[in-house]
Protein backbone atom coordinates (compact mmCIF):
# COMPACT_ATOMS: atom_id res chain seq x y z
CA UNK A 1 0.00 0.00 0.00
CA UNK A 2 2.67 2.28 0.92
CA UNK A 3 4.47 1.92 -2.07
CA UNK A 4 1.26 2.12 -4.15
CA UNK A 5 1.00 5.53 -2.49
CA UNK A 6 4.29 6.45 -3.51
CA UNK A 7 4.29 5.69 -6.78
CA UNK A 8 1.11 7.99 -7.39
CA UNK A 9 2.44 10.69 -5.61
CA UNK A 10 6.10 10.39 -7.86
CA UNK A 11 3.36 10.08 -11.10
CA UNK A 12 1.35 13.26 -9.57
CA UNK A 13 4.17 15.60 -9.24
CA UNK A 14 5.91 14.21 -12.78
CA UNK A 15 2.56 15.29 -14.12
CA UNK A 16 2.72 18.74 -12.76
CA UNK A 17 6.35 19.33 -13.25
CA UNK A 18 6.57 18.00 -17.25
CA UNK A 19 4.91 20.67 -19.34
CA UNK A 20 2.26 19.90 -21.64
CA UNK A 21 2.97 19.04 -25.30
CA UNK A 22 2.59 22.66 -27.37
CA UNK A 23 -0.25 22.69 -29.49
CA UNK A 24 0.13 23.43 -33.47
CA UNK A 25 -2.30 25.44 -35.42
CA UNK A 26 -2.26 24.59 -39.76
CA UNK A 27 -2.73 27.86 -41.23
CA UNK A 28 -2.92 27.85 -45.13
CA UNK A 29 -2.49 30.54 -47.53
CA UNK A 30 -1.92 30.93 -51.02
CA UNK A 31 0.46 33.62 -50.64
CA UNK A 32 3.78 32.82 -51.57
CA UNK A 33 6.15 32.18 -48.58
CA UNK A 34 8.80 35.19 -50.12
CA UNK A 35 6.03 37.57 -50.89
CA UNK A 36 5.50 40.24 -47.93
CA UNK A 37 2.23 38.39 -46.69
CA UNK A 38 4.77 35.13 -45.96
CA UNK A 39 6.75 37.33 -44.43
CA UNK A 40 4.33 38.59 -41.74
CA UNK A 41 2.90 35.08 -41.17
CA UNK A 42 6.35 33.63 -40.43
CA UNK A 43 6.52 36.66 -37.73
CA UNK A 44 2.86 36.14 -36.52
CA UNK A 45 3.38 32.58 -36.08
CA UNK A 46 6.35 33.52 -33.73
CA UNK A 47 4.30 36.14 -31.76
CA UNK A 48 1.62 33.65 -31.12
CA UNK A 49 4.19 31.45 -29.76
CA UNK A 50 5.89 33.63 -27.50
CA UNK A 51 2.68 35.27 -26.20
CA UNK A 52 1.35 31.90 -25.63
CA UNK A 53 4.65 30.64 -23.72
CA UNK A 54 5.08 28.08 -26.21
CA UNK A 55 1.88 27.00 -25.26
CA UNK A 56 0.56 27.33 -28.73
CA UNK A 57 2.39 27.81 -32.05
CA UNK A 58 1.42 28.00 -35.72
CA UNK A 59 2.77 26.12 -38.89
CA UNK A 60 2.14 28.33 -41.97
CA UNK A 61 1.40 26.34 -45.50
CA UNK A 62 2.16 28.71 -48.17
CA UNK A 63 1.41 28.83 -51.77
CA UNK A 64 -1.90 27.17 -51.58
CA UNK A 65 -0.15 24.12 -50.26
CA UNK A 66 -3.27 22.93 -48.65
CA UNK A 67 -5.54 23.55 -51.33
CA UNK A 68 -6.45 26.90 -53.04
CA UNK A 69 -7.72 29.49 -51.08
CA UNK A 70 -11.57 29.09 -51.37
CA UNK A 71 -11.28 25.11 -50.65
CA UNK A 72 -8.61 26.00 -47.55
CA UNK A 73 -11.82 28.31 -46.04
CA UNK A 74 -14.29 25.94 -46.51
CA UNK A 75 -12.24 23.55 -44.50
CA UNK A 76 -11.31 25.97 -41.62
CA UNK A 77 -15.24 26.71 -41.51
CA UNK A 78 -15.49 23.02 -41.03
CA UNK A 79 -13.02 22.78 -38.54
CA UNK A 80 -10.43 20.46 -40.81
CA UNK A 81 -8.09 23.35 -41.00
CA UNK A 82 -7.73 25.21 -37.98
CA UNK A 83 -6.24 28.90 -39.51
CA UNK A 84 -7.10 30.55 -42.78
CA UNK A 85 -5.09 33.93 -44.40
CA UNK A 86 -8.29 34.69 -46.76
CA UNK A 87 -8.78 37.40 -49.55
CA UNK A 88 -11.77 39.26 -49.91
CA UNK A 89 -12.72 36.63 -52.52
CA UNK A 90 -12.41 33.82 -50.39
CA UNK A 91 -14.10 35.35 -47.82
CA UNK A 92 -17.34 36.18 -49.45
CA UNK A 93 -17.47 32.47 -50.29
CA UNK A 94 -18.41 32.18 -46.74
CA UNK A 95 -20.30 35.12 -46.17
CA UNK A 96 -21.65 36.52 -49.70
CA UNK A 97 -22.62 40.02 -48.54
CA UNK A 98 -18.67 39.86 -47.52
CA UNK A 99 -18.11 40.71 -51.05
CA UNK A 100 -19.17 44.13 -51.06
CA UNK A 101 -16.15 45.21 -49.16
CA UNK A 102 -14.35 44.96 -52.47
CA UNK A 103 -16.79 46.68 -54.46
CA UNK A 104 -15.47 49.07 -57.11
CA UNK A 105 -14.26 52.69 -56.28
CA UNK A 106 -16.26 52.15 -52.79
CA UNK A 107 -14.00 54.36 -50.61
CA UNK A 108 -12.28 58.00 -52.08
CA UNK A 109 -9.30 57.75 -49.95
CA UNK A 110 -7.11 54.84 -48.16
CA UNK A 111 -7.40 56.82 -45.14
CA UNK A 112 -11.56 56.70 -45.26
CA UNK A 113 -10.85 53.12 -46.03
CA UNK A 114 -8.31 52.46 -42.85
CA UNK A 115 -10.94 54.05 -40.46
CA UNK A 116 -13.88 51.76 -41.75
CA UNK A 117 -12.16 48.53 -41.30
CA UNK A 118 -9.95 49.66 -37.84
CA UNK A 119 -12.89 50.95 -36.69
CA UNK A 120 -16.67 49.46 -38.01
CA UNK A 121 -16.17 46.15 -40.19
CA UNK A 122 -15.02 43.31 -37.44
CA UNK A 123 -18.61 44.46 -35.42
CA UNK A 124 -20.36 44.19 -38.48
CA UNK A 125 -19.17 41.41 -40.04
CA UNK A 126 -17.54 39.27 -36.97
CA UNK A 127 -20.80 37.71 -36.04
CA UNK A 128 -21.91 36.96 -39.42
CA UNK A 129 -18.52 34.96 -39.54
CA UNK A 130 -19.08 33.09 -36.98
CA UNK A 131 -22.61 31.72 -37.12
CA UNK A 132 -20.77 29.83 -40.28
CA UNK A 133 -17.78 28.77 -38.51
CA UNK A 134 -14.98 31.38 -38.77
CA UNK A 135 -13.35 34.22 -35.96
CA UNK A 136 -11.83 36.88 -37.70
CA UNK A 137 -8.97 38.06 -36.14
CA UNK A 138 -7.21 40.15 -38.21
CA UNK A 139 -7.20 42.66 -41.18
CA UNK A 140 -4.26 41.87 -43.84
CA UNK A 141 -3.66 44.54 -46.27
CA UNK A 142 -3.88 42.96 -50.27
CA UNK A 143 -3.39 46.18 -52.38
CA UNK A 144 -5.18 47.56 -55.09
CA UNK A 145 -6.39 45.49 -57.74
CA UNK A 146 -4.95 46.61 -61.31
CA UNK A 147 -4.78 45.07 -64.74
CA UNK A 148 -3.05 42.50 -66.62
CA UNK A 149 -3.03 42.63 -70.51
CA UNK A 150 -1.50 40.97 -73.12
CA UNK A 151 -2.26 44.14 -74.96
CA UNK A 152 -2.37 47.97 -74.26
CA UNK A 153 -5.33 49.30 -72.41
CA UNK A 154 -5.54 52.72 -71.74
CA UNK A 155 -9.49 53.10 -70.85
CA UNK A 156 -12.58 50.57 -70.73
CA UNK A 157 -13.30 50.66 -73.96
CA UNK A 158 -9.79 49.10 -74.85
CA UNK A 159 -10.85 45.78 -73.61
CA UNK A 160 -14.47 45.31 -74.90
CA UNK A 161 -14.96 41.98 -76.29
CA UNK A 162 -12.01 40.65 -74.84
CA UNK A 163 -11.69 37.87 -72.03
CA UNK A 164 -10.77 39.52 -68.81
CA UNK A 165 -9.84 36.81 -66.01
CA UNK A 166 -12.02 38.29 -62.93
CA UNK A 167 -11.59 37.44 -59.12
CA UNK A 168 -14.73 34.45 -58.41
CA UNK A 169 -16.61 37.11 -56.47
CA UNK A 170 -20.13 38.93 -57.60
CA UNK A 171 -18.03 42.49 -57.65
CA UNK A 172 -15.19 41.56 -59.50
CA UNK A 173 -16.63 40.10 -62.02
CA UNK A 174 -19.75 41.95 -62.56
CA UNK A 175 -17.27 44.99 -63.01
CA UNK A 176 -15.13 43.75 -65.74
CA UNK A 177 -18.19 42.69 -67.58
CA UNK A 178 -19.01 46.66 -66.57
CA UNK A 179 -16.60 47.63 -68.56
CA UNK A 180 -17.73 45.84 -72.08
CA UNK A 181 -15.58 42.61 -71.76
CA UNK A 182 -16.37 39.64 -71.15
CA UNK A 183 -15.42 38.29 -67.15
CA UNK A 184 -14.30 34.86 -66.59
CA UNK A 185 -14.17 34.22 -63.26
CA UNK A 186 -11.19 32.02 -62.11
CA UNK A 187 -9.35 31.22 -59.16
CA UNK A 188 -5.23 31.07 -57.99
CA UNK A 189 -4.88 27.85 -59.42
CA UNK A 190 -6.24 28.33 -62.57
CA UNK A 191 -5.71 32.05 -64.19
CA UNK A 192 -1.76 31.34 -64.72
CA UNK A 193 -2.82 28.70 -67.21
CA UNK A 194 -5.58 30.39 -68.90
CA UNK A 195 -3.55 33.21 -69.99
CA UNK A 196 -0.71 31.25 -71.03
CA UNK A 197 -2.93 29.26 -73.14
CA UNK A 198 -5.16 31.90 -74.56
CA UNK A 199 -7.97 31.53 -72.39
CA UNK A 200 -8.03 35.04 -70.95
CA UNK A 201 -6.14 37.99 -72.51
CA UNK A 202 -6.15 39.33 -69.32
CA UNK A 203 -6.36 39.63 -65.80
CA UNK A 204 -7.06 41.63 -62.14
CA UNK A 205 -4.97 40.99 -59.43
CA UNK A 206 -3.54 43.28 -56.83
CA UNK A 207 -0.48 45.01 -57.90
CA UNK A 208 1.83 43.50 -55.35
CA UNK A 209 0.64 39.97 -55.60
CA UNK A 210 0.12 39.67 -59.48
CA UNK A 211 4.04 41.19 -59.72
CA UNK A 212 5.40 38.95 -57.28
CA UNK A 213 3.94 35.61 -58.77
CA UNK A 214 4.82 36.94 -62.29
CA UNK A 215 1.84 37.69 -64.20
CA UNK A 216 3.42 40.58 -65.51
CA UNK A 217 5.54 38.35 -67.00
CA UNK A 218 2.51 36.63 -69.40
CA UNK A 219 0.68 39.87 -69.66
CA UNK A 220 3.36 42.96 -69.99
CA UNK A 221 0.94 45.49 -70.01
CA UNK A 222 0.17 46.89 -66.71
CA UNK A 223 -2.75 49.52 -66.09
CA UNK A 224 -3.49 50.96 -62.86
CA UNK A 225 -6.70 51.66 -62.40
CA UNK A 226 -6.82 50.55 -58.54
CA UNK A 227 -10.53 49.66 -58.91
CA UNK A 228 -11.04 47.90 -55.80
CA UNK A 229 -9.05 48.18 -52.67
CA UNK A 230 -8.75 44.75 -51.12
CA UNK A 231 -8.30 43.82 -47.60
CA UNK A 232 -7.79 40.23 -46.57
CA UNK A 233 -9.00 38.35 -43.40
CA UNK A 234 -7.10 35.94 -40.81
CA UNK A 235 -9.20 33.59 -39.57
CA UNK A 236 -9.44 30.64 -36.84
CA UNK A 237 -11.79 28.59 -37.19
CA UNK A 238 -14.66 28.65 -34.52
CA UNK A 239 -14.24 25.22 -33.40
CA UNK A 240 -10.74 25.62 -32.88
CA UNK A 241 -11.36 29.20 -31.21
CA UNK A 242 -13.55 27.35 -28.73
CA UNK A 243 -11.13 25.27 -27.84
CA UNK A 244 -8.92 27.26 -26.66
CA UNK A 245 -7.82 28.52 -23.04
CA UNK A 246 -8.47 32.33 -22.81
CA UNK A 247 -4.98 32.98 -22.39
CA UNK A 248 -4.81 31.32 -25.79
CA UNK A 249 -7.14 33.25 -27.40
CA UNK A 250 -5.30 36.08 -26.13
CA UNK A 251 -1.53 35.26 -27.41
CA UNK A 252 -3.56 34.77 -30.98
CA UNK A 253 -5.57 38.30 -31.02
CA UNK A 254 -2.37 40.11 -28.83
CA UNK A 255 -0.12 38.70 -31.77
CA UNK A 256 -2.79 39.76 -34.81
CA UNK A 257 -3.18 43.34 -33.09
CA UNK A 258 0.64 43.87 -33.69
CA UNK A 259 1.80 42.32 -36.38
CA UNK A 260 -0.62 42.94 -39.37
CA UNK A 261 -1.14 46.95 -38.94
CA UNK A 262 2.61 47.08 -39.91
CA UNK A 263 1.74 45.00 -42.85
CA UNK A 264 -0.55 47.15 -44.28
CA UNK A 265 2.66 50.03 -44.35
CA UNK A 266 4.83 47.12 -46.24
CA UNK A 267 2.21 46.18 -48.98
CA UNK A 268 1.64 50.05 -49.68
CA UNK A 269 5.51 50.70 -49.22
CA UNK A 270 5.80 47.52 -51.74
CA UNK A 271 3.42 48.55 -54.61
CA UNK A 272 5.86 51.04 -56.15
CA UNK A 273 8.78 49.12 -55.80
CA UNK A 274 7.45 46.42 -57.66
CA UNK A 275 5.62 48.30 -60.19
CA UNK A 276 9.70 49.11 -60.65
CA UNK A 277 10.45 46.08 -60.89
CA UNK A 278 7.64 44.71 -63.50
CA UNK A 279 9.33 47.60 -65.58
CA UNK A 280 12.69 46.74 -65.05
CA UNK A 281 11.73 43.37 -66.52
CA UNK A 282 9.86 44.69 -69.14
CA UNK A 283 6.41 45.11 -68.08
CA UNK A 284 4.54 48.59 -69.52
CA UNK A 285 2.81 50.52 -66.59
CA UNK A 286 0.06 52.75 -67.58
CA UNK A 287 -1.67 55.54 -64.95
CA UNK A 288 -4.91 56.30 -66.58
CA UNK A 289 -5.51 60.00 -67.17
CA UNK A 290 -8.08 61.81 -65.07
CA UNK A 291 -10.28 61.48 -68.27
CA UNK A 292 -10.06 57.90 -68.22
CA UNK A 293 -10.29 56.91 -64.63
CA UNK A 294 -13.88 58.40 -64.88
CA UNK A 295 -14.66 56.60 -67.61
CA UNK A 296 -13.00 53.48 -65.33
CA UNK A 297 -14.93 54.82 -62.37
CA UNK A 298 -18.49 55.39 -63.77
CA UNK A 299 -19.86 52.06 -64.17
CA UNK A 300 -19.41 51.45 -59.99
CA UNK A 301 -22.45 52.57 -58.53
CA UNK A 302 -24.90 50.25 -60.98
CA UNK A 303 -22.27 47.25 -60.18
CA UNK A 304 -22.84 47.78 -56.26
CA UNK A 305 -26.45 48.06 -56.95
CA UNK A 306 -26.38 44.65 -58.95
CA UNK A 307 -24.34 43.03 -56.49
CA UNK A 308 -26.62 44.01 -53.35
CA UNK A 309 -29.53 42.90 -55.39
CA UNK A 310 -28.03 39.35 -56.40
CA UNK A 311 -26.40 38.71 -53.08
CA UNK A 312 -29.87 39.14 -51.27
CA UNK A 313 -29.81 38.33 -48.03
CA UNK A 314 -28.83 41.24 -45.57
CA UNK A 315 -26.75 42.72 -48.13
CA UNK A 316 -28.72 45.92 -48.23
CA UNK A 317 -28.99 46.68 -44.88
CA UNK A 318 -24.97 45.06 -44.09
CA UNK A 319 -24.08 47.87 -47.59
CA UNK A 320 -26.28 50.65 -45.68
CA UNK A 321 -23.97 50.11 -42.21
CA UNK A 322 -20.95 50.36 -44.47
CA UNK A 323 -22.22 53.57 -46.13
CA UNK A 324 -22.42 55.04 -42.40
CA UNK A 325 -18.93 54.14 -41.56
CA UNK A 326 -17.78 55.40 -44.35
CA UNK A 327 -19.77 59.26 -43.66
CA UNK A 328 -18.39 58.53 -40.18
CA UNK A 329 -14.87 58.33 -41.05
CA UNK A 330 -14.99 61.03 -43.65
CA UNK A 331 -16.07 63.15 -41.12
CA UNK A 332 -13.48 62.64 -38.88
Amino acid sequence: MKKAIALAALASALAVSVPAEARTLKLGTAAPEKTPWGQFYIKFGQKVAEYSGGKLTIKNFFSAALGDEQEVIRQTARGRIDMAGASTTAASLIVPEFALVGAPYLFDTLAESDCAFDKHMIPLFGPMFEARGLVPVAWSEVGNQIFFTKEAIKAPGDIKGQKIRSAPTKTDTLYVASTGATAVPLGVADTMPALKTGGVSGATWPTVYGIAVGYHKVAPYITATNHVHQVGVTFVSKKVWDSLSADERKAIQRASDEVFPALRKAIRGAESAFMKKAADQGATIYTPTAAEMKQWQSTAPAVIQQVIQDTGGKAKDVFAKMQAARAACKAN
